[in-house]
């Protein structure tokens, strides 16, 4: 994934250039050709005669969001449609952030594993009429503006996971050679359970050591949700111009697994020994290198530097 433009990690950075007024009728439709088994393609080519039909100028970009031009990028338009995973809608979101413009409205329409910033939003799709419902959403325009973050840099939306979590999605990367279902999670969750190794880190928030260096789990976020929808980060506030911070201690595999089944419920800030607290800037190290997760793809490995960038995503919403 691109990095982020150096400056944009500059917290007195004040706003980025606006590219998205509503009186346009352009709406711009990125599709991962891949997503949803090839779905993709299919979905968007739909779209664009829909909105076409009524009265919209749709713009379709079915490649990789690298090859689009700057120029295009800073043209007005009413949306911006993302059709795939949280992955691609990260990629499309750095792309124009990562030249210091901010995103017109962002419509998800999900067809990755996850799908976390769709139903965070609540945006419930019906198939056989979405033309007709996206065409609504847009022609309405109800905008929902989100903090957003960088870690080393590189923009996500979601959540920053440090450990286990995210050693599943470095396997997972490693092993994977197309789309995937929630089944492609199994043998790498295998794997790393298998190889898992208790890992000191030391976690620093705005400036003050929260965790000192032990074995621990550590997620930075703006949203409640994770994985299949279970609240990691329950009390998180999306536009509150704060990150949400969880650190767990984990020092085996017996209690990595009762972590993971009370997180199922809801129940692990209760009786671990668990932190969590609320900051704009978060520092995680460890004694040895300990992988990264940023919105459910690989990372790289600590240190990682966390920052809250001064501006936020708008998203569409019904």
């Amino acid at each position: 994934m691109p990095r982020l433009a150096g400056r944009l990690g500059d917290p007195l950075m004040a706003q980025l250039a606006d590219s998205s007024p509503s009186q346009s009728s352009d709406v711009w439709i990125f599709a991962n050709p891949i997503s949803g088994k090839g779905q993709g393609r299919v979905i968007a080519q739909r779209l664009e005669r829909s909105l076409s039909a009524d009265g919209f100028r749709p713009r379709l970009f079915v490649e990789k969001t690298s090859a689009i031009s700057d120029r295009i990028l800073s043209e007005p338009a009413r949306a911006v449609i993302v059709i795939g995973g949280d992955g691609t809608l990260r990629a499309v979101a750095d792309r124009f952030i990562s030249h210091d413009i901010t995103p017109p409205p962002i419509l998800p329409i999900g067809l990755g594993t996850a799908n976390l910033m769709v139903r965070h939003l609540g945006l419930k799709w019906d198939r056989s009429n979405l033309g007709s419902e996206v065409t609504s959403a847009i022609s309405n325009l109800r905008v929902r503006e989100l903090d957003a973050g960088c870690a080393n840099g590189r923009l996500f939306l979601l959540m920053v996971g440090v450990g286990f979590d995210a050693q599943i999605v470095h396997e997972l990367d490693r092993m994977r050679s197309g789309p995937i279902g929630w089944l492609s999670y199994v043998p790498p969750a295998a794997l790393a359970l298998h190889e898992f190794t208790p890992q000191p880190m030391q976690v620093i928030v705005d400036g003050e050591e929260v965790w000192p260096m032990a074995p621990g789990l550590a997620f930075v976020g703006n949203v409640r949700e994770y994985g299949v929808g279970f609240p990691v980060l329950p009390f998180a506030t999306p536009n509150d111009g704060l990150f949400d911070i969880c650190v767990l201690p984990c020092e085996s595999r017996t209690q990595l697994i009762r972590l993971f089944l009370h997180a199922i419920a809801g129940e692990h800030l209760v009786g671990h020994g668990s932190v969590y607290l609320r900051g704009k800037h978060v520092q995680i190290s460890g004694s040895r290198s300990i992988p990264v997760q940023i919105d459910g793809d690989p990372g790289g490995h600590t240190p990682v530097d966390i920052n809250l960038l001064p501006f936020r995503v708008p998203f569409i919403v019904r």
